[in-house]
């Protein structure tokens, strides 16, 4: 473990050499468990997404990296979260997130991130769609399978449950949305606070 005294910066640090990892005292143990996934990935599958990216022939060097950080990322989660698995769990749990936090010792985020992810085709879950945003509707994760739309720019229907989940923090909200298309979808938000330090 890194103690705060020891590195104020660093949330992970790696040391080759030794083949150690410290984590940051002050991470979620969900936060925890993705770092490690996520080095994982990193020594186990370092050459498969290199590969992917290649075959892929991804030309801008700006992408590149944001590319194999998300590929990580999606090892990381499909580790901790293996996608049969998890599928048969959130499917005997009638896709209950609270109940599926416990049982893999994710985070709510990693929980509802890895739900967009079942759609393996033949073998798909329910369509999920995903927006990670703050109280200010500063959007910075989107993702939609479910058919909604979910705008690029500008902030969101400011009477979506995502915006009065803030006034109830850790309390997950429902809500029903009916689209001007006639569409109607079955959303839910929770707020939550990034790692456990208050005022310092």
């Amino acid at each position: 473990m890194i103690t705060p005294e020891e590195d104020t910066k660093s949330v992970k640090r790696y040391v080759k050499d030794k083949k150690t990892l410290f984590l940051s005292e002050m991470l979620t143990y969900s936060s925890r468990n993705f770092h490690l996934a996520s080095q994982v990935a990193y020594l186990e599958a370092n050459d498969v997404i290199n590969k992917v990216i290649k075959d892929n022939n991804v030309e801008s060097e700006e992408v590149e990296p944001l590319l194999k950080l998300s590929l990580l990322n999606y090892y990381a989660a499909a580790f901790m979260m293996p996608y049969n698995d998890f599928l048969k769990s959130a499917k005997l749990h009638k896709y209950d997130v609270e109940i599926l936090m416990h049982h893999y010792a994710c985070s709510f985020e990693q929980v509802t991130h890895r739900l967009t992810n079942m759609q393996q085709p033949g073998n798909e879950g329910v369509p999920f769609h995903f927006l990670k945003t703050d109280n200010a509707g500063n959007v910075s994760k989107r993702f939609s399978l479910s058919g909604i739309h979910i705008p690029r720019h500008g902030g969101a229907c400011p009477r979506w449950n995502v915006y009065s989940a803030f006034s109830n923090p850790s309390k997950i909200n429902t809500q029903i949305s009916r689209m001007p298309d006639g569409k109607v979808y079955f959303c839910i938000a929770r707020a939550f606070e990034k790692g456990i330090e208050k005022y310092g």
